[in-house]
This record gives C-alpha cells, sequence and structure tokens, in this order.
C-alpha cells in the first residue's frame, strides 16, 4: 500500500493536467513575461504598504488619506483592466474553487458524509470549479 504522502504526490502529478492548473500556469507565465503589469503591481504594493506604515505612526491629514485613496483606486483600476492581470485573476480564483472542492471531498471522506451533504452539489457546479463528481 502507497503512504499518504506517495498519495498526495501521485495527486499533485494528476492535477498537473487538469484545466483548472494549466490555466493557473499558463496566466503565471504571461503575468512573468509582462514587466509593465508586473511593476503595476509592485507599485501598488509597495505605496500601499507605506502609506499603512505612516498611518501606524500617525500624522496623516484627511486630505492625504483621500488623495492616497484616489490614487489608489485609480491604479487598482488599471491593474483591473489589464487583460494579463484579469486572466490571472480569474485563473487563481478557478483554482482555488477547485483545491476548495477536493478538499472538500477528502474532508467529506474522512467524516462519512457525501460532497452533496457538505456542501458541493451538481446544482452548484457552475460556480465551484467542479472536481466532485
Amino acid at each position: 500500500m502507497a503512504s499518504v504522502y506517495e498519495l498526495a504526490r501521485n495527486l499533485g502529478e494528476e492535477l498537473k493536467n487538469t484545466p483548472q492548473v494549466m490555466e493557473l500556469m499558463s496566466a503565471k507565465k504571461a503575468y512573468e513575461e509582462s514587466p509593465e503589469i508586473a511593476a503595476a503591481v509592485e507599485e501598488y504594493t509597495r505605496l500601499h504598504q507605506e502609506f499603512e506604515a505612516k498611518m501606524q505612526k500617525g500624522g496623516i491629514s484627511a486630505e492625504e488619506q483621500k488623495a492616497f485613496s484616489e490614487d489608489m483606486a485609480k491604479r487598482g483600476e488599471e491593474i483591473r483592466n489589464n487583460k494579463i492581470a484579469a486572466d490571472l485573476f480569474a485563473a487563481e480564483m478557478n483554482f482555488n474553487n477547485f483545491m476548495n472542492s477536493i478538499f472538500t471531498i477528502v474532508t467529506s471522506t474522512l467524516t462519512g458524509e457525501e460532497p452533496a451533504e457538505s456542501g458541493c452539489s451538481p446544482s452548484a457546479c457552475a460556480s465551484c470549479g467542479g472536481g466532485c463528481h
């Protein structure tokens, strides 16, 4: 009998061949090959962290907060409107839903429940990423 770790490794190998993983890997590759979007996300993250640090120290005026919020909303919109970033976010969400459905099956098996009893049902397939049946 194979160990749990061997089975997990085998599952990982099988998961590599699923549409969810292939789409995620493709979207990540496109993202990593786009210096413009990577730089925009990095700058957005850096600015957000710097502003949070300033807020923790105190002394941020209401005007500064408003200006920062407006600037970050604009930057966030530009990132969300970028096809490469949008494709990556969608692929990540689809992958996470898929992995959650697998985790639901494993957990249900451990507790002796059917996946439908623990939140997975054929009527919810369109929103979950599949994997139950």
